[in-house]
């Protein structure tokens, strides 16, 4: 069938019925996989008489500590401008710190971190999907416009409109989420697959909303064809559903019946996968069984897992024997049982009546068997040494770093294709943006389809950082400028890590700006303003050019006033000093009476009257 044709009911089960046949394999492996990280696996045969309580944590830590250490889940975006030109740069550097925004905001609405789980899905299964959506809720308040209520005042429907404008601007409809490899069926042959089927389970209210949100008030379909759902008396049952989707068309079956199949307006189907890389297509013409590509990080070592489990379980259970080791007798055990339980000190024919059983003496090669399992496990999965601890016989930290280096690579394949799902999904972002016309502003950050210049390419990276390794690259790189082999926005990119270029060089022009002496004395005086002490530095400032105009007039200053003889200075008192260690009458410069020197030119700054005074 085309995929520009319309589905069908008949065709979406068909194609629903052919990938499930195709993951069935796969899909059976995980759910093994699923027992040992939960740790529910069986240890033992069934049918033998032994404790399955005891076991080890090695498969969930393995998986647990790989995802935390070796797979960032921080995304850095990078974006090359859509053009040469100034302005064009400048769009693309106001794109990166908003997308960042948009990606952070939109991992942090799911119940998990999204690009954690994902991480984790690529280790444990081997395979990862990643959904890409938009929130209708989100999208209805957004475009619902506030109406007048009958009994509503025009101070409450403006606080209404005001919030609604807010709430429009600022509310985030864009959703990423990592959902179950299971539950979505793929083309395991194409990266960027062009159909895709969702198999869930959704509750008889959900899909009464979805079919009601695609229907007029007078019960029309808005667009294409639905047919609306009656959850009656149990809104909350379980409804089994497969929603397709391709590049042109959405639909979605429950229970056999097409419930909407409505045209695809995004231009992309919203989900992409990856594998791991650790696994390997078989030597086959005709078959194709993506088993042996989802190969996660404990396939290779589940036996291996179950024997550790086995020999630390069958230890613990010596160990519980020898120290409860039980006591024979020749007497009646009732009662010396009886005995037992009233003292230490109980009645026996002679010695040999009574006597403890014989301790098993455990070969050490037992204990070393132990070892050889631990070996393996940490040489098919995860070394040890990644995970903080040092190996033995290591004493320098180079040498820590060389054997942490070379077990890294074992996620280098992981890494990259999980930075090529965030890249993907960051471009679904841009192109819904664009084609719905979207103005958002998350966490300070705007981002408008002109933005975005009809250009969706973008490079999203999780990096792991290393404090000490990224000191010495910043400093390397802060020479690298002073001698002219980099260029500072190539040092804020690489070393420094900043996303917006173009908003730190602006910075930069403003701190430039504050060290202009005029500019300082408008700040200067603004903040005065702003303290309530401009009124006081003016009322003082007339103040003493009244009193240097009677000065001039009367031959001297007044007996008492700032730079007379008055009684302060004729009693030989020492004089107030101000905080330059000057006078109070002279301090700052100001010289008591004499008025300020005159500048050279009108737009050059007064010069102050500190060094006059002190030469």
């Amino acid at each position: 069938m085309p995929l520009d044709e319309k589905p069908t009911t008949e065709y979406v089960e068909k194609l629903a019925k052919h990938l499930e046949g195709l993951w069935s394999r796969t899909h059976a492996k995980w759910m093994q996989i699923d027992s040992y990280y939960n740790q529910t696996f069986q240890i033992w045969p069934a049918g033998l008489n032994r404790p399955e309580w005891l076991k080890p944590a090695r498969s969930r830590s393995i998986v647990d500590h790989a995802t935390d250490h070796q797979l960032a889940h921080d995304p850095v975006i990078h974006r090359m401008p859509a053009a040469e030109g100034v302005m064009h740069k400048r769009r693309a550097d106001k794109v990166e710190p908003a997308l960042k925004a948009i990606m952070d905001e939109a991992s942090l609405l799911e119940p998990s971190l999204t690009w954690k789980q994902v991480g984790k899905h690529l280790l444990l299964y081997g395979y990862a999907i990643v959904e890409d959506g938009l929130d209708g809720s989100v999208l209805h308040d957004r475009d619902d416009k506030p109406r007048k209520g009958r009994d509503e005042t025009g101070e409450e429907y403006t606080a209404r409109q005001r919030l609604a404008a807010a709430k429009a601007e600022m509310m985030m409809p864009f959703r990423t989420r990592a959902p179950h490899p299971a539950r979505v069926l793929l083309d395991p042959t194409e990266k960027e697959p062009k159909i895709a089927i969702k198999h869930t389970y959704r509750y008889s209210k959900d899909l009464e909303d979805m079919t009601k949100a695609r229907m007029t008030s007078n019960g029309k379909p808005k667009r294409g064809s639905v047919t609306k759902w009656e959850c009656g008396d149990e809104p909350f049952s379980l409804i089994e559903t497969y929603e397709y989707w391709s590049e042109c068309w959405h639909a979605m079956v429950a229970e056999g019946d097409m419930m909407f199949v409505e045209k695809n307006t995004w231009g992309f189907v919203p989900y992409s996968h990856a594998y791991a890389g650790y696994g390997q297509e078989v030597t086959s013409y005709t078959e194709v069984d993506p088993s042996y590509m989802a190969v996660g990080i404990l396939e290779p070592v589940l036996p291996v897992l179950k024997a550790q489990a086995q020999a630390v379980a069958g230890r613990h259970n010596a160990l519980m024997e020898a120290t409860f080791n039980p006591t024979g007798t020749t007497m009646d055990s009732a009662e010396l049982q009886e005995q037992l339980s009233t003292g230490d000190v109980i009645e026996m024919g002679n010695r040999g009546d009574v006597w403890k059983m014989e301790i098993p003496q455990l070969p050490r090669w037992m204990f070393q068997s132990e070892e050889w399992l631990d070996k393996d496990i940490e040489m098919g999965t995860f070394a040890r040494a990644l995970a903080g601890m040092r190996e033995q016989g290591v004493s320098t930290v180079g040498q820590q770093a060389i054997l942490s280096t070379a077990a890294g690579r074992k996620f280098a394949a992981p890494a990259r294709q999980l930075e090529h799902l965030a890249s993907r999904s960051a471009s679904h972002v841009l192109q819904l943006i664009d084609i719905m016309a979207l103005r958002l502003n998350v966490h300070g950050h705007k981002i408008t389809p002109q933005d975005i210049e009809h250009n969706y390419s973008v490079r999203v990276s999780f990096e792991l950082i290393d404090p000490v390794l990224q000191l010495q690259n910043r400093e390397l790189g802060m020479r690298e400028v002073q001698q002219g082999l980099k260029s500072k926005e190539t040092y804020w990119s690489a070393d420094a890590r900043l996303e917006d270029a173009t908003g730190e060089r602006r910075r930069l022009l403003e701190d430039l700006i504050r060290t202009d002496p005029e500019v300082q004395r408008l700040l200067a005086g603004e903040v005065l303003r702003e303290a309530g002490l401009l009124q006081a530095i003016e009322a003082a400032r007339a103040e003493e050019e009244a009193m240097a105009a009677a000065a001039q007039g009367g031959g001297g200053a007044p007996a008492g006033a700032p730079g007379g003889g008055g009684p302060a200075m004729a009693s030989g008192e020492p004089p107030v000093l101000g905080p330059d260690g000057m006078p109070l009458n002279q301090t700052m410069g100001t010289g008591g009476l004499r008025p300020l020197r005159e500048p050279l030119t009108p737009g050059t700054a007064k010069p102050s009257r500190i060094g006059a005074s002190r030469a």
